[in-house]
């Protein structure tokens, strides 16, 4: 083998790796936690509103709809219904969150602490939901305009409608609603 065609193979196999470490250490969720300050701020930001979801759209048959509230501290709320009926209802609460990721709200990840979950349909039951490493990351939370959610589920332990969102999506913000 020719002196440049080492070279050459030793130089992809140095990029190759290269990218494969680069890759491996991109998880995409924010690592570590922000100050008290940023936490503080952030908090304020969403304090009082409510995200809403829904596919194909509020009133699809069948539907999946997913409401994210932090009237209090945190509620993720998720229906699946056929008609006017709902087949699986069920949601995860805690009244107090932590926030890793950038303090500018750029890209967040919020972990409950100490969650609750209640379910609905198809039978009544309190913390019978897994919620081990259930996690929502926010992009953009101090911009209303391009504010986005992902529900991440890494043990895909939550019932239907689960999972509703693959990627980012932006949830139309609403009021509330007893």
């Amino acid at each position: 083998m020719s002196t440049g065609a080492v070279r050459r193979t030793w130089l992809t196999s140095v990029l190759a790796l290269s990218l494969l470490a680069a890759w491996g250490c991109d998880t995409g969720i924010p690592s570590g936690p922000v100050t008290d300050e940023d936490a503080a701020r952030i908090k304020s930001e969403l304090q009082d509103r409510s995200f809403r979801q829904f596919e194909p759209h509020k009133d699809g048959d069948p539907r999946k709809g997913v409401i994210l509230d932090f009237f209090g501290a945190i509620s993720i709320w998720a229906q699946y219904a056929e008609g006017d009926r709902a087949v699986n209802e069920w949601e995860i609460f805690a009244a107090d969150y932590r926030i890793e990721g950038s303090g500018d709200g750029s890209e967040i990840t919020i972990h409950l602490v100490q969650p609750r979950s209640r379910q609905t349909f198809p039978t009544e039951c309190d913390d019978c939901i897994p919620t081990v490493n259930v996690s929502l990351s926010i992009r953009n939370v101090f911009d209303s305009d391009r504010i986005s959610f992902k529900l991440n589920d890494p043990a895909g332990s939550l019932p239907l409608p689960f999972p509703v969102f693959h990627s980012w999506t932006t949830f139309s913000e609403d009021e509330f609603f007893e």
